[in-house]
């Protein structure tokens, strides 16, 4: 049985892991690299790269399986053979074909626009639909499990894979046990305990991950000195501050469904009226509702109102509002925010401080700083998706595998080192691409 690490041993995000027998293979995650992490490639690279890596290594049975929707785990899986199933958990392929839908919808619009304004070569844009469209049919075909309290085995070839539920700033996350030829191995998924639906998290990992010859972890805060408040307290200070300003903005992730339910219990304790100015806001809210309401006992319920550019501002500037957004509405909010007086408004940044503090991120996609600069009154309140330093130490200790530990998702200059472990499992820490079991 072999591990190899083919993207993540040095960069955040842009994971690719392969883990193999003789007869079979599994990819867990096939994703995009993050700016600032990694080279970025263009799509005929990516699809270069796809193509090698399934040239290589073939077996009898293949297939790649997601531990969540972000760009970084699951952003290359239109490149990925047709013949190779895919497997993701059944809410998160809900979320995905959500996000991709209204990307669709929104090139559509773009090329009724050009059509209007008479571009006489529009094969560009069709194509870039067309495109879409394939990518829509590929996630229809995604296969699922289903989230339940017991967990569920299923098989490529002679690989066996369990997920299992954990909390990340990503609807629908997942660690996985993969079993063949006697090994077993963890891979944690991206994942936190600060989160609501992370106080499980080393519970479950005592019951189920025993016996374990090698752990993949996450290390995503290792060098980072931010403070992972729980996403309650993260509750607690959004509604202080909405209790202050009649006008607030929340710049969050629509497929952030714990952020999202901080933000509307905040609303609902500052005594305000939850907003949405965007169409996949308000699907994904309705998708989380349909599936999470009744499981998280109304914790995941929402039910914010519409805003479009066709209603009258009058009663929001009225009676005031909370309205959660996102960069690709800056437009409709700058429009907005142009009629309300900048003393009573404030932006709440709910998003990782580096897309606006970070040259190279901003370099990258100004959209982040661009959008706070537009705001006078702002305010961060914000916390991790990811493990901080204690947790990952927990969950090494929790583990104690028997042969390995690799730490992939995390800065290269970055080790398990710096988190004073036992002399027994430093020597088990490994930083290599290959490894066989």
């Amino acid at each position: 049985m072999k591990i190899v690490i083919h993207r993540g041993l040095d960069q955040i995000g842009g994971c690719i892991t392969e883990i193999s027998t003789s007869t079979s293979r599994v990819f867990i995650d096939m994703g995009k690299n993050l700016p600032g992490n990694g080279e970025m490639m263009t799509p005929e690279q990516e699809k270069e790269m796809v193509e090698e890596l399934f040239a290589q290594n073939k077996k009898e049975h293949e297939a790649v399986i997601y531990t969540h929707v972000h760009e970084d785990h699951v952003g290359m899986f239109g490149y990925v053979p047709d013949d190779v199933p895919q497997y993701i958990g059944e809410g998160g392929k809900a979320a995905l074909l959500t996000k991709n839908e209204w990307i669709k919808k929104g090139l559509k619009l773009q090329l009724k626009s050009a059509q209007e304004l008479g571009v006489a070569d529009l094969s560009q844009c069709k194509e870039i639909v067309k495109k879409q469209e394939e990518l829509l049919v590929r996630i229809q075909q995604f296969l699922t499990w289903e989230r339940s309290k017991r967990p569920r085995t299923f098989s490529i070839g002679d690989i066996q894979i369990t997920p299992f539920f954990n909390s990340h700033s990503a609807y629908d996350s997942y660690m996985l046990l993969i079993e063949a030829e006697g090994k077993r191995i963890w891979h944690m998924g991206d994942f936190r305990k600060h989160g609501y639906l992370g106080k499980r998290l080393l519970d479950v990992m005592r019951i189920y991950a025993t016996n374990i010859d090698v752990l993949i972890t996450e290390g995503t805060m290792l060098g980072r000195s931010d403070e992972c408040i729980h996403e309650c307290v993260v509750s607690q200070k959004m509604s202080c501050v909405m209790g202050a300003f009649k006008y607030v903005f929340v710049l969050a992730s629509s497929t952030d469904i714990e952020r999202l339910a901080s933000i509307k219990e905040a609303t609902k304790k500052a005594g305000k009226s939850l907003y949405v100015c965007s169409g996949m806001m308000r699907d994904m809210m309705r998708l989380f509702t349909e599936r999470e309401s009744k499981i998280s006992k109304g914790l995941f319920d929402f039910h914010p109102r519409f805003y479009n550019e066709g209603r009258s501002m009058d009663s929001l500037k009225k009676n005031g509002f909370v309205m959660v957004v996102g960069v690709g509405q800056k437009d409709r909010v700058y429009m907005m925010k142009s009629e309300l007086p900048e003393e009573e408004t404030l932006l709440i940044y709910s998003s990782w401080d580096g897309y606006y503090k970070d040259p190279e991120q901003v370099k990258v996609n100004p959209q982040y700083l661009m959008f706070r600069q537009e705001f006078h009154n702002v305010v961060d309140i914000h916390t991790s998706g990811h493990a901080d330093r204690q947790t990952i130490k927990d969950v090494i200790e929790t583990v104690n595998p028997k042969q390995a530990v690799i730490c992939i998702h995390k800065d290269k200059d970055q080790t398990l080192e710096s988190l004073n472990l036992s002399d027994n499992l430093k020597k088990k820490i490994v930083n290599q691409t290959l490894l066989t079991l």
